[in-house]
């Protein structure tokens, strides 16, 4: 329903996923065990974190190729798109996210919580992706599920910004609004002490949809 043939699947794709996803492991390996690698070393091996980038620029291509063409803001065309695309992340990522919280109950490991003082309600966050607007919270639970909040934000909004790209023809101008909304949320939120809610603008342009909007844009582009 409302997606491109299956014969228009890009094998080659997988292959940059793959070494996008290494990049991404080496970096947090590099990060975990940083005494065993000189100064110089750690560095290069910290902006292997790039994988993730890469990633999006994918998601941006993949989801203008398949959609673009022929989206529909209808009720039962929304809910479709959206249940296909958590559908292939989110079974999983509960899983795991129920793992670490379920090991925290036993080992009290403190990077699983952060010190946030409710471990169901940080449960919650984890699984529902809001824990991804927080600063001080984005890194709890599986740490690496930051990205997913991410994700999820360009998959719910892509509809639109196609939308408003269609009506009138000013791609650029679509993404300039998400990142002044952002920028708006952290001038309103970035004196309020509540878990880095949209705290400051390093948050935002690196780790929030807000910020991070352009490296979809060129994998849409390419489109």
């Amino acid at each position: 329903m409302a997606q491109k043939p299956l014969q228009n699947y890009i094998p080659a794709l997988t292959g940059v996923r793959a070494l996008a996803a290494y990049l991404v492991f080496i970096s947090h390996y590099a990060y975990a065990f940083d005494e065993d690698f000189s100064h110089g070393v750690q560095r290069f091996l910290n902006e292997l974190h790039i994988g993730v980038t890469i990633f999006f620029v994918l998601s941006g291509f993949l989801i203008a190729f398949r959609y673009f063409d022929n989206f529909k803001l209808t009720g039962d065309w929304f809910k479709q798109y959206l249940k296909n695309r958590v559908a292939r992340i989110y079974p999983m990522y509960f899983l795991l996210t129920a793992g670490a919280f379920i090991s925290y109950y036993f080992t009290h490991d403190p990077k699983t919580v952060n010190g946030f003082g409710n471990p169901i309600g940080l449960f919650f966050m984890n699984v529902t992706f809001v824990r991804g607007f927080f600063d001080q919270l984005k890194f709890t639970g599986i740490a690496q599920g930051w990205s997913l909040t991410v994700e999820e934000c360009f998959y719910f909004s892509a509809p639109f910004i196609f939308y408003f790209a269609k009506k009138y023809n000013k791609f650029w101008l679509q993404w300039a609004v998400v990142t002044l909304f952002g920028a708006g949320l952290v001038m309103i939120f970035r004196n309020v002490n509540w878990y880095g809610f949209f705290g400051n603008f390093t948050f935002m342009f690196l780790y929030t949809f807000w910020g991070v909007v352009l490296s979809f844009s060129p994998g849409y582009n390419w489109h």
